[in-house]
């Protein structure tokens, strides 16, 4: 079954309630990508189309090609950027992302931006569609990583976001595909919380140097803070 989401600003996308659900991961990535009005950028992983739907609504990106193995979440991504007056500005491709820059073109994008399958085990535990989502199948966080490599231009940027327990794995393979980690938020439920997820921005032929901050959703009487109001803004 599909059902609407509001994502504000009069606009809303819908979602497979048989298959995975866009969290508030994916939305935070969205605006934490740094894009603008020149830049073309790619989807791995495109799911639904959010991330891309959010970046061409709320940044302005000139363009966002999506990429996703399954055909379902392509349907669905296609469907929200014609729902949001989006189609001529959003294409989809329902591929495997391993050689999708081939089929993209090499070095063609300004951006990248990612939400791979959070856990690298080959078995979920819920089973289905959802579980094939979350873990990762024949394409790897290293593949995600390598694609989104190969369709960078020099100077290009990838935002990637992932569970907090695979920071060492992405960061080591970042580097080891020459995109040079520049900006790194690690993202904490509440102040007392350990962290959930984060989000890190590299750079393709970067120079060393990062920065780093805490982003709380809640603060300590479960309100949400002014950061995150402003990045739902």
């Amino acid at each position: 079954m599909e059902r609407v989401v509001d994502i504000g600003r009069g606009f809303s996308v819908l979602q497979d309630t048989e298959g995975y659900l866009f969290t508030q991961d994916s939305v935070i990535c969205a605006n934490l990508l740094p894009a603008g009005s020149r830049d073309r950028l790619v989807d791995l992983g495109c799911g639904t189309g959010i991330m891309g739907v959010l970046a061409l609504l709320k940044k302005g990106v000139r363009e966002c090609v999506g990429v996703d193995a399954d055909e379902r979440a392509c349907a669905l991504a296609r469907k929200n950027a014609e729902r949001c007056g989006l189609s001529d500005r959003m294409s989809v491709v329902c591929r495997d992302v391993r050689g999708a820059a081939e089929e993209l073109g090499r070095e063609s994008f300004d951006k990248a931006v990612c939400n791979p399958p959070y856990f690298d085990f080959p078995d979920g535990t819920d089973g289905g569609r959802t579980a094939a989502a979350k873990r990762e199948g024949n394409a790897t966080l290293d593949d995600f990583i390598a694609t989104a490599a190969a369709c960078l231009r020099f100077g290009g940027d990838l935002t990637l976001v992932m569970r907090a327990e695979r920071l060492t794995d992405a960061l080591c393979a970042l580097r080891a595909h020459s995109l040079e980690p520049k900006r790194l938020t690690v993202l904490f439920p509440r102040p007392d919380a350990k962290a959930g997820s984060f989000v890190v921005t590299a750079r393709k032929g970067g120079k060393p140097g990062m920065s780093a901050e805490a982003l709380y959703a809640t603060d300590a009487e479960g309100r949400q803070t002014d950061r995150m109001k402003e990045l739902y803004d």
